[in-house]
């Protein structure tokens, strides 16, 4: 499809899913119309609604990615299925979950608010869309026997040489790094001690190295096994929100990163030996030829 054609369908189909999920929010009660919030939250909320569907939309009907397409259906799904069905969100005065005699005023949302955390939380999930489109769009021109993908993808060389693989890395550790900050800073994450100033820091350098590690090696040494499992984290640290817990996930995401680049290089080092284990089968039974 052509690229303004594309364009013209995948920002059609974003709006369309914002005004879906907007409307089911405010059929069940939720305060997201525009009087909520402030011109920026506007638009970071109900523009996150249609970027986070539009992307995967773009990505299938202009290069045939099919990944993040299926993930954001299957999330989507989840979110109006919770929304939809019983029990339903539940709005419940604090007071009455402590036992007080008076009401306090501050409003409890049980069983519900998955449209809201999903708009709020809409830059983390498109990060993992995109991450997953990525690693398809590697899988496909590198191995044969799956499809190709479409003429009007780009077609650089795969194995990228390496300053290529290290700009795209290096994006791509930016944009992680930008939205695990945002997100960790929304979520109030800190330490106690007095230290908590170096927390940002130390995390936003983790952030950079945790995608940027495995997205050189996607491209430069086709290991597809540490970007596939980076795009589950991001996708499974954003949807651990959907649910309120007083331990939060992202936390150790975001303060122990580098126990997730550990798990990273470890798949990393196993999908290499079990590749070169092949490549030795491979000579040998030549050679018994």
């Amino acid at each position: 499809m052509p690229s303004r054609r594309a364009v013209a369908v995948s920002l059609a189909f974003g709006l369309s899913h914002a005004a879906v999920l907007l409307a089911v929010a405010g059929h069940l009660g939720y305060a997201v119309g525009p009087s909520n919030y402030s011109l920026v939250g506007v638009g970071w909320r109900y523009g996150g609604l249609v970027v986070v569907s539009a992307l995967p939309a773009y990505l299938a009907v202009r290069y045939g990615l099919l990944a993040p397409a299926v993930a954001l259906v299957l999330t989507t799904g989840y979110v109006l299925g919770m929304e939809l069905t019983p029990p339903g969100p539940t709005f419940r005065d604090v007071a009455e979950l402590e036992g007080l005699a008076e009401p306090t005023g501050i409003t409890v949302v049980e069983d519900g608010l998955y449209v809201v955390r999903y708009m709020t939380n809409a830059s983390v999930w498109t990060v993992g869309f995109l991450f997953l489109g990525v690693v398809e769009y590697v899988v496909r021109r590198a191995w044969r026997p799956l499809p190709s993908v479409s003429d009007a993808a780009p077609r650089p060389s795969l194995p990228a040489p390496r300053r290529r693989a290290a700009a795209v890395a290096a994006a791509g550790g930016l944009l992680h790094a930008a939205v695990m900050v945002w997100f960790a800073a929304r979520l109030g994450v800190t330490l106690t001690g007095g230290i908590g100033w170096v927390l940002y820091p130390f995390g936003a350098v983790g952030m950079w190295l945790l995608a940027a590690v495995p997205l050189y090696l996607l491209v430069r040494h086709l290991l597809v096994a540490p970007a596939t499992l980076l795009s589950v984290f991001v996708l499974v640290d954003a949807s651990a929100e959907f649910t309120a817990s007083v331990e939060d996930p992202h936390a150790l995401y975001f303060g122990g990163w580098f126990l997730y680049l550990g798990v990273l290089l470890a798949v990393a080092g196993a999908e290499y030996g079990l590749r070169r284990l092949d490549v030795a089968h491979r000579i040998a039974s030549r050679l018994r030829r």
